[in-house]
């Protein structure tokens, strides 16, 4: 926190200092102009105008860092490039002024703003030149007319390479940040391993303890209904207790199973009949279609606890009769295996944030078991994909190496 602090104040410190400067050199600008009041007035009106809504919107913008007044910053003084180069036709110079106009969004790391200004740049940079060197502005914009072709192409090239130069840079900014985000998991992964090997032994043991004299409660004939019900409520609990431990456990150690040869569909049937008496009590079928004979590498132990997971969230992400499908076909050099319900689907943003430790969209979830699905593929150098829509459905895609056998 302390570093992203000190990197905050110095961006702070680095836009005093670009208003400063900005404002400086607009002043300066507009004092030594040969634009004046007599003679000009339309013009240094809407000079001074531009000017005074550019150091305002920028001193705004400076305070509290809103991005309407950034919005209005980059317009504003694209509008005062654009004039710039009409207003001075003998000064070449406004042509690379007004080339370099998506520089502005750029540095404010603004991207709407940059791919407007940019476009418009993109047309009107070559068409202004065209219309100068087809009429009588030519000779007032000799510089411009001298070579039109030249400078075209010399304007659409610093337009691509502008937008090279931003798509670099907010491709690196994306890199940083999922970086930022894969390494704030880990800590929490790694923080919840410490805890989870903690309190393990000692929860574990009296929950033990516990179950086994409820399950023999249970086993008495003089209990009354009431009481059976009291007991069986327990165990259930008691049940659920041993899966967040077990979920917690997950993430505090690897698995040590045996990595082996596994017939994909053959284990996709057997977690399927496991889970169809649960399907059932809640009106809802499986339905699996098998393509081909997939084999993959890795412990059936952990593929079983993936396909439970995900199988047993779709089920009970539908609140309603339906299909559970389960689809398996070969990619390229993967296993494809595609779980699809017809729940509640998931928003955009949900997808973005799921297997991120302890999220979870059901009332009584961990919101560990899809971050141990994601690290289980993510060990055999798979991938998970998410497509939903709302109100209809979700699909979930698992990728796996293949293995030949």
């Amino acid at each position: 926190m302390k570093n992203h602090e000190y990197y905050q104040n110095q961006y702070r410190i680095i836009l005093k200092s670009f208003m400063g400067m900005i404002s400086f050199l607009l002043l300066v600008g507009i004092s030594v102009s040969p634009i004046n009041w007599k003679n000009d007035p339309f013009d240094m009106s809407l000079q001074v105008v531009l000017i005074t809504g550019i150091i305002l919107s920028l001193i705004f913008y400076v305070k509290n860092e809103g991005r309407l007044y950034k919005t209005i910053f980059i317009v504003l003084i694209t509008v005062y490039f654009y004039l710039k180069f009409w207003t001075f036709p003998d000064t070449a110079i406004m042509l690379a002024i007004f080339a370099m106009a998506p520089l502005i969004p750029i540095f404010l790391f603004d991207k709407i703003g940059f791919y407007i200004v940019f476009a418009l740049n993109f047309i009107l940079g070559p068409v202004f030149i065209i219309v100068i060197s087809q009429s009588n502005l030519q000779y007032t914009y000799l510089y411009v007319s001298l070579d039109p072709f030249g400078n075209t192409l010399n304007f659409i090239a610093i337009q691509i390479i502008l937008l090279f130069v931003f798509i670099s840079t907010n491709n690196r900014m994306a890199s940083t940040k999922s970086f930022h985000q894969e390494l704030q998991q880990a800590k929490q992964l790694h923080s919840v391993g410490q805890m989870a090997a903690t309190i393990a032994h000692e929860i574990r043991n009296p929950i033990t303890v516990v179950k086994g004299f409820a399950q023999l409660l249970d086993q008495k004939e003089e209990l009354t209904e009431t009481e059976k019900f009291y007991i069986q409520t327990m165990l259930t609990e008691l049940e659920y207790t041993q899966v967040i431990i077990n979920d917690y456990l997950s993430l505090a150690k690897q698995q040590t199973g045996i990595v082996q040869v596994i017939a994909l569909n053959d284990e996709i049937k057997k977690t399927a009949d496991l889970l169809t008496s649960f399907a059932n009590q809640r009106n809802i079928g499986i339905v699996l279609k098998p393509n081909h004979d997939l084999y993959i590498k890795m412990d059936p132990i952990e593929l079983k606890q993936l396909l439970v997971n995900i199988i047993k969230n779709g089920i009970e992400s539908m609140d309603k009769a339906g299909f559970i499908t389960i689809e398996t076909e070969q990619d390229q050099g993967m296993a494809k295996i595609m779980i699809t319900d017809t729940g509640v689907g998931l928003t955009k943003n949900q997808i973005d944030v799921l297997g991120t430790p302890f999220y979870s969209l059901k009332e009584q979830g961990t919101g560990i078991g899809l971050t141990v699905c994601y690290n289980i593929v993510q060990k055999y150098k798979g991938e998970i994909l998410v497509t939903s829509k709302f109100s209809i459905g979700t699909t979930f895609t698992i990728y796996i190496p293949l293995c030949s056998t």
